[in-house]
């Protein structure tokens, strides 16, 4: 794994939460190799404000229901782990139920690349890396579809920018829709 600091929960098998101390401390997600599809290790940052509340699901809440502190993250009531379908499963009806979405978890994965594709367009070497494919090719031929859309506004973005900051602001007009 990527880190010497010992996890605080495990997900899954080799899925590990890992808490820095520190008010500023980063929080990681890894993911060992023998659970990736394409066997590359993968660690991502984690909200401070997600891990303070899973903390305080295992700390708290968990043991409450099950009688004590789960070595798991996502656990039963009776202490057993929960499968990856059943999480699978609630993480959908979540989506469902707060945001009126059907969003099953690998779908996450093409908004987090068209998200990142909106804002960095053409930048699949940074989708590859974080999606976790190991050759780029792969990002490309999955997102590169409306890239030129994408490019296109964030031109029309740095145009606009541009002008802004060359017309004195009691000069500028309003632009009509």
């Amino acid at each position: 794994m990527f880190s010497s600091v010992r996890p605080i929960a495990k997900l899954f098998t080799s899925w590990s939460i890992f808490l820095q101390g520190g008010d500023n401390a980063i929080s990681t997600l890894e993911l060992a190799a023998d659970e990736v599809k394409n066997g590359i290790e993968l660690s991502y940052d984690i909200p401070r404000t997600v891990v303070r509340m899973l903390i305080e699901y295992r700390e708290r809440i968990a043991p409450k229901v099950i009688g004590h502190r789960p070595t798991r993250l996502f656990v039963n009531a009776d202490g057993t782990p929960k499968s990856a379908s059943t999480i699978a499963w609630s993480i959908a009806a979540y989506a469902k139920r707060r945001a009126g979405i059907e969003l099953t978890p690998h779908q996450f994965r093409h908004l987090s690349a068209k998200v990142t594709l909106d804002a960095v367009p053409g930048g699949f070497e940074l989708v590859r890396q974080f999606l976790g494919h190991k050759v780029e090719k792969t990002a490309a031929r999955f997102y590169a579809g409306i890239n030129s859309r994408r490019a296109a506004r964030h031109h029309q973005r740095l145009i606009e920018e541009a002008l802004a900051a060359t017309i004195p602001p009691g000069k500028r007009r309003k632009r009509s829709s």
